[in-house]
């Protein structure tokens, strides 16, 4: 009884080994299995026999690899998909705020164009040459900037 216990465990230690390992190689085990038939309760024996020739089922096993393989595969991909899909649907939003923004930057400009437009009407309106001094424009600006922002407005005393 001893005996078969040994075996027993030493075949417990055996089929603990990697499966690739065993469904190419199970010599070993198969040798064991041998030592132990006719001394151990049939459903055991039907229990270890399938586990002693692992060989034979070698292509379920590479099947059933392959299978796990592209199954992690899979969920990777998925994972990496669901990452690109964040990151699109964040640059999507992205894109909205500058397309939103475009039309109230394209009014900001329209109105500084505009403020620009009327302070070089009211620049060149000061700029305007001095007839009674025979001067250019500097003097009515230097003239001009003494004055208020109303009088700015209209051409200096001494320039009319």
């Amino acid at each position: 009884m001893a005996e078969i216990r040994a075996k027993l465990e030493e075949l417990s230690a055996l089929l603990h080994q990697d499966t690739a390992q065993l469904v190419d190689d199970s010599d070993s085990a198969k040798a064991l299995f041998q030592t132990l038939r006719g001394q151990i309760p049939a459903d055991a024996e039907e229990t270890l026999f399938q586990a002693a020739h692992l060989e034979s089922r070698q292509l379920q096993y590479q099947k059933a690899t392959q299978r796990l393989a592209d199954r992690a595969a899979l969920a990777q991909l998925s994972e990496e998909m669901m990452k690109v899909k964040l990151l699109a649907d964040e640059k999507h939003k992205n894109i909205s705020i500058l397309k939103s923004s475009g039309d109230a930057l394209k009014q900001k400009i329209s109105d500084l164009s505009a403020k620009r437009e009327a302070l070089l009407a009211e620049l060149k309106q000061v700029e305007t040459p001095c007839p009674k001094l025979n001067k250019r424009k500097t003097n009515c600006l230097k003239r001009s900037s003494v004055l208020s922002k109303s009088e700015m407005s209209k051409p200096a005393r001494h320039c009319r």
